[in-house]
């Protein structure tokens, strides 16, 4: 018949929308970005098993009470990670974060990000949240920032040069101790005579106050001082024992992080 084909010619025409219900049982349109991605909601779901997988530059938002596992060698590249509510994101293995970004993962887990590498990444708004098993997992050039806690502990040390004691108390540079939650000071007295050591504390790095002191500390010995009183600043102080009689001591600072 005249202008009537059997056969659409045009594949565009037969192309059709898909759509999802909302909880008012209303149809919805599944919207997508400009290169064909989801940008639905992804509410109490689950995300596994993305071995290999590549994103760049992508986003995944608002996912709610959700799992990300086992994310086996995975690279996010310039990808953004917001709006983890009460999510997890485990089994990260070897996988590599570039220039992304997670953020607002609100009394979520990042658990076994083992040998992970988080390279110019931001990490923040991590309330009441936990980042657990990081071993051997490569920060570099990124930001944590605003977590509650972390729960492996850090480890600090301050090595200083070596010094040489006067007849007066002479301190040491003070360490902000805030966020530490076990510190000590090793003295090994390196000289031929005797020093009498203090370990100071303080909340506004202006007026000290002796914590904890040691004295008549031989030649040739070891001693360990720990504070027992916690303020924001600590520091260790040093004299000779003995009025014109100095001593050189080695000293370092140890920490863990809560």
């Amino acid at each position: 018949m005249p202008n009537f084909a059997v056969f659409n010619p045009n594949p565009d025409d037969l192309r059709a929308l898909i759509f999802g219900r909302d909880t008012t049982n209303t149809s919805r349109i599944l919207a997508t970005d400009p290169s064909g991605n989801l940008t639905t909601v992804a509410l109490n779901g689950t995300i596994t098993s993305v071995l290999g997988t590549t994103v760049t530059a992508g986003t995944l938002t608002n996912l709610l009470n959700g799992t990300i596992s086992s994310v086996l060698g995975a690279t996010v590249t310039a990808g953004t990670l917001s709006n983890l509510l009460n999510g997890t994101i485990s089994s990260v293995l070897g996988a590599t974060v570039t220039a992304g970004t997670l953020t607002n993962l609100l009394n979520g887990t990042i658990s076994s990000v083992l040998g992970a590498t988080v390279t110019a990444g931001t990490l923040s708004n991590l309330l009441n949240g936990t980042i657990s098993n990081v071993l051997g997992a490569t920060i570099t050039a990124g930001t944590l920032s605003s977590v509650t806690s972390v729960s492996q502990k850090s480890f600090v040390e301050v090595a200083y040069p070596v010094t040489q004691t006067a007849d007066t108390f002479t301190p040491l540079s003070p360490v902000t101790t805030a966020n530490l939650g076990t510190y000590s000071f090793f003295v090994y007295n390196a000289g031929p005579n005797a020093a009498n050591l203090h370990v100071e504390i303080s909340a506004d790095s202006s007026h000290w106050y002796v914590d904890v002191l040691s004295t008549g500390l031989a030649a040739g010995s070891v001693d360990v001082l720990v504070p027992s009183r916690f303020l924001k600043y600590t520091r260790l102080s040093y004299a000779s024992a003995t009025a014109g009689a100095s001593t050189t001591i080695d000293v370092f600072f140890n920490a863990q992080g809560t």
